[in-house]
């Protein structure tokens, strides 16, 4: 077996092993499962009003302190989980069963009446369908919409130009209009087409559909990759003239890197620690300070009894609960009978939870996931001295209530001895409902807790660049 004491030596070994996967080249697994969620403005102003979008909501000018705008709804000033509650007619009222809805000021069961007009309440039945507020049997009448709405003998002529078809609530001609997320607008020609609840067409100059959002005034030559919009030939690096031949750039400014390191375009001085978080740099080994996501914080306490929950600080002694997925992470006040599900929090009594889905199907013994995945910066350094390993998911099956796994090209690292042990398969068993959820081609950092049993750490890695910080955060850690 090689001793290997150098990151460059890790990094070039790791990439070997990705060479030889179906990719063929040393990459990124999707970088944007690591960033999604964890990264961007966090807070904005509620009127004149600032507060934190990560644990307080803001709806018409007022703020509801303790629940995430990520997760909430508005119900006229006041913000509310949808999950576990819902608004009828600016009243927020508590969910007794998912499949409730609001007919008005109510709420009813869809599986056992029909709302029609808004605020009519009937008795569902076999082929009853609504038209306006009234009912009628689909079997014998239909809904006419013009020249008004009204019930009419399936014989009439109106009835064969009504359609079944719906927008929202509204019944709607798709020869004649298109249907967007809900909302109805004029269909000019077949080049007609939805981003998220806008319309536009084929044919607009400087119109992008970008990942369900609407951009105008864009280049003819800009495309959408990952939400972001790109213009090809932008090499400017947010400068106004292209640097010279060996420079870099940081922002608008450009640096050395042998002794600046750029941090979201903010040059600092390596002295000072060569870690970034966000538009700072810090340096690791000081145990006061803690980088959650891109906002450095400094310890109150010397116990660091506190974690990172997205970008918040959770403290332990708080009332307070972090729920996380690979995609957010969200904080919020404790409540009885509630759980994680991924980044959501819900009632235990309408919903359970299965590897980070929800279900709306209490079960009595459901058992919510006992720990949250990480980011594997949060990690370090309680990792650094574990038996820990990066293992690629190849493919996953079901057997009962067991999640079988098999991991590809694992790298299992003793970093105090350092060495790698090289295995290039592992079969590894969770528990299905209680473990968080896995994906197919994404690495992650395992851990063997006994004699072949595992457990998942982190959120998906990214072969090169975590990877490479994790090594070296930890021999110089060992140092």
């Amino acid at each position: 077996m090689e001793m290997c004491t150098s990151t460059a030596c890790l990094v070039t070994i790791l990439c070997i092993f990705a060479r030889s996967s179906a990719q063929g080249i040393c990459h990124h697994d999707r970088q944007s499962h690591r960033d999604a969620g964890f990264s961007g403005q966090m807070e904005g102003n509620c009127g004149n009003v600032p507060y934190k979008i990560s644990r307080s909501s803001c709806c018409n000018g007022n703020i509801t302190l303790g629940l995430s705008q990520m997760v909430a709804n508005c119900c006229g000033s006041a913000a509310y989980n949808p999950l576990n509650e819902i608004c009828c007619n600016n009243n927020i009222l508590t969910l007794s069963s998912t499949q409730a809805k609001c007919c008005g000021s109510v709420t009813y069961l869809t599986r056992t009446h029909l709302c029609c007009g808004g605020n009519k309440i009937y008795t569902l039945k076999e082929n009853l369908s609504c038209c306006g507020n009234k009912t009628f049997d689909k079997t014998t009448h239909c809904c006419c919409t013009a020249p008004k709405l009204e019930v009419k003998p399936k014989h009439e002529t109106c009835c064969q130009k009504a359609t079944d078809l719906k927008c929202g609530s509204n019944p709607y001609n798709p020869h004649e209009q298109i249907c967007c997320s809900g909302k109805l607008y004029k269909r000019a020609s077949a080049l007609t087409k939805c981003c998220g609840e806008d319309f536009y067409s084929l044919s607009d100059d400087n119109v992008l559909c970008c990942n369900g959002i609407l951009k105008h005034n864009v280049s003819e030559q800009s495309e959408c990759v990952g939400g972001v919009i790109y213009t090809p030939g932008n090499t400017t690096c947010q400068m106004s003239v292209r640097p010279r031949l060996g420079e870099h750039c940081c922002g608008g400014q450009t640096f050395n890197p042998h002794t600046h390191i750029c941090c979201n375009g903010h040059s600092h001085n390596k002295k000072n620690g060569n870690f970034c978080c966000g538009s700072e740099v810090y340096d690791h080994h000081n145990q006061s300070l803690r980088c959650c996501s891109g906002h450095l914080y400094k310890l109150t306490n010397s116990s660091g009894e506190a974690e990172c929950c997205g970008n918040l600080l959770l403290q332990y002694n708080n009332n307070q609960t972090c729920c996380s997925s690979s995609t957010n992470t969200v904080m919020y006040d404790t409540k009885q009978n509630h759980s994680c599900c991924g980044h959501y929090y819900y009632n235990t009594s309408l919903w359970s939870c299965c590897a980070e889905h929800l279900k709306p199907t209490p079960k009595p013994n459901n058992s919510p996931a006992k720990y949250r995945i990480k980011p594997l910066m949060d990690l370090i350094p309680k990792m650094c001295n574990k038996k820990v390993f990066f293992g690629k998911v190849e493919s996953v099956a079901l057997e009962n209530d067991q999640r079988l796994v098999v991991l590809k090209f694992v790298w299992q690292v003793n970093v105090k001895s350092e060495k790698i042990i090289k295995d290039p398969w592992l079969h590894v068993s969770l528990d299905h409902c209680s473990s968080p959820a896995t994906e197919n081609g994404m690495t992650y950092l395992w851990e063997e807790i006994h004699n072949g049993e595992y457990k998942l750490l982190s959120h998906p890695v990214d072969l090169t660049s975590d990877i490479q910080m994790f090594y070296s955060v930890c021999y110089q850690k060992k140092r």
